[in-house]
């Protein structure tokens, strides 16, 4: 901690702004935290430009997310549902990240597309601050919803997604399709809630993203994670899950991701969050 670090100008600048309006040290080192900072570089370089003395109150093991066992299982590479054998092509521990294959067939996939295309409205965000969907320039997609067992093909993706992530089908949000053409982009974010904004009484917090391809995507649209240097190319019928909320709720920040725009054709896309807790009954 006492080791000199360099600071950026308009960082070093933000921070003592930011203080001398009486916010507080520990206020400051959350909002760098919420941004994407690491906690412990966070921390290091607050107190090289207002002294360590004032994060006396901080606890920096609380902003240090704890990994735990997510409890998917695994055998020879492969994850067993009732109804298909998912191959594992990439895994990541910290943060915890599976690329699969083999997820959905190509039928699956061209089926969901069908249904999806004349629901298809702009794609909104939550605000980090305040917690309200809205639209955003960030986020340039097209998407819809899928109820609960809206129907068959629904109903089989949902347990498929329960069985591969060992997480309660009720748990998971309804299943959003998203299409992106060329030039659109989902810009960094992250998929877990403000955590002043959770609600308890449906879910509470987002703790896991399974996000299904469903289409060859002809160039761009790879989905990065620029916190470990992970870009993931899509493929039809494949998907990605990452799990970012643990048992304490903590969130971890090394999963902020994207979708970089689409160069060449279009990209479809399924979503899936699941929550800690029951959304359904």
């Amino acid at each position: 901690m006492g080791k000199t670090i360099a600071v950026p100008e308009k960082l070093k600048e933000w921070i003592i702004h930011t203080f001398n309006r009486g916010i507080s040290p520990v206020a400051i080192l959350q909002g760098m935290v919420d941004k994407g900072y690491e906690a412990k570089s966070a921390y290091s370089t607050i107190a090289a430009v207002i002294g360590q003395d004032k994060l006396k109150e901080v606890d920096l093991n609380q902003l240090v997310y704890e990994y735990e066992d997510v409890g998917i299982k695994t055998t020879n590479n492969k994850i067993y549902t009732s109804d298909r054998d998912v191959n594992i092509l990439l895994k990541m521990e910290k943060p915890y990240i599976l690329y699969l294959d083999n997820v959905l067939s190509s039928e699956e996939c061209d089926q969901l597309i069908q249904l999806s295309k004349e629901r298809l409205k702009p794609s909104t965000v939550i605000d980090q601050k305040t917690g309200e969907v809205k639209l955003a320039t960030g986020r340039t997609s097209k998407g819809t919803y899928f109820s609960y067992n809206e129907n068959e093909l629904i109903s089989k993706l949902e347990k498929r997604i329960s069985e591969i992530t060992n997480t309660p089908v009720e748990n998971g949000e309804g299943l959003q399709v998203l299409k992106y053409e060329v030039g659109e982009e989902y810009k960094l974010h992250f998929d877990f809630f403000p955590t002043n904004k959770v609600d308890n009484s449906i879910g509470g917090q987002r703790i896991g993203t399974f996000l299904l391809y469903l289409n060859d995507v002809e160039a761009g649209g790879e989905t990065v994670f620029p916190k470990v240097g992970l870009s993931i190319v899509p493929k039809k019928g494949a998907a990605v899950y990452f799990h970012y909320g643990n048992s304490k709720d903590q969130v971890d920040r090394k999963s902020l991701h994207a979708s970089i725009p689409v160069s060449n054709g279009e990209k479809w896309v399924a979503t899936k969050w699941i929550r800690k807790g029951k959304i359904y009954e």
